[in-house]
């Protein structure tokens, strides 16, 4: 593929993504505080309940450093607090929350799976990074990760590490041809046997087709960005048939039931 041939691709996808919406910014914090908040979240999903022992440990900080912090964050309504009681995060504190480590993950799944740095690697850039990207950033990254992983074209030589420009582009354009046509066969297939994101395999990825359920229902799944044509991370599946799923970086959790309403075929 040509230089120019490439930039006219990436020029076209990124006039596209201006027109998403980014997401609200986060609360003025300070880079420590927004570690808080993330060590307080993890706790609470891992263990139920945060302590401030725990906090301690998890950031490797003073138990006096950790009250010090809580009492700012509990100033500013985003946790619970009370020195004799377990912390808790108000609802206002797991939405900051949960934009925080968003911008976590959607760093490291950039660095990991578009630059293929090692896992730790990625992991260690994304702590060090995540506190200095602005949302407009989170959601151009979100948009080149997909569109390195949905374009045939880029992934024969970006995923391969053989991004210079070649000579001959026949053989790269033959083998994504190929691609886009085994893609198109089986979207094909999953259409017509009815795929639902129930049976999307763990570590795959799928697009949403088509919504089944009440206008309530179809609604609330709207609300959690799985609306038609949604890229939706199969992350896992728990034997009692709840689905965890990721969608551009938040984490959604699904009963087998909700997931057999989204109809979705495979990228």
């Amino acid at each position: 593929m040509t230089s120019r041939a490439r930039w006219f691709i990436l020029s076209s996808y990124y006039t596209w993504g201006l027109s998403m919406e980014p997401s609200k910014s986060l609360s003025d914090l300070t880079s420590a505080m927004e570690d808080y908040l993330e060590a307080i979240y993890h706790l609470e999903q891992e263990r139920r309940i945060a302590r401030v022992r725990d906090i301690a440990n998890r950031l490797g900080v003073k138990m006096s450093s950790v009250s010090s912090a809580l009492k700012i964050l509990g100033s500013r309504g985003l946790i619970s607090y009370d020195p004799h009681q377990y912390i808790t995060l108000t609802d206002r504190g797991i939405r900051t929350a949960k934009e925080i480590v968003r911008k976590h993950e959607v760093l490291k799944r950039f660095l990991f799976r578009v630059l293929q740095v090692k896992e730790n690697v990625a992991e260690d850039n994304a702590c060090r990074i995540e506190h200095h990207l602005d949302p407009e950033v989170i959601e151009k990254l979100i948009s080149f990760g997909e569109f390195i992983e949905m374009c045939p074209v880029d992934q024969t030589r970006w995923l391969e590490k053989r991004a210079e420009t070649c000579e001959d582009c026949k053989p790269c354009l033959e083998e994504a041809q190929q691609k886009l046509l085994d893609r198109a066969k089986a979207q094909k297939a999953a259409i017509e046997d009815g795929m639902t994101l129930a049976e999307a395999v763990p570590g795959s990825q799928v697009i949403v087709e088509s919504m089944k359920g009440t206008p309530k229902l179809k609604k609330l799944f709207g609300q959690e960005g799985l609306g038609v044509g949604a890229i939706v991370q199969v992350e896992k599946k728990e034997d009692a048939g709840t689905l965890h799923i990721n969608i551009k970086g938040y984490h959604i959790s699904l009963s087998r039931d909700d997931a057999t309403k989204i109809c979705v075929k495979p990228i």
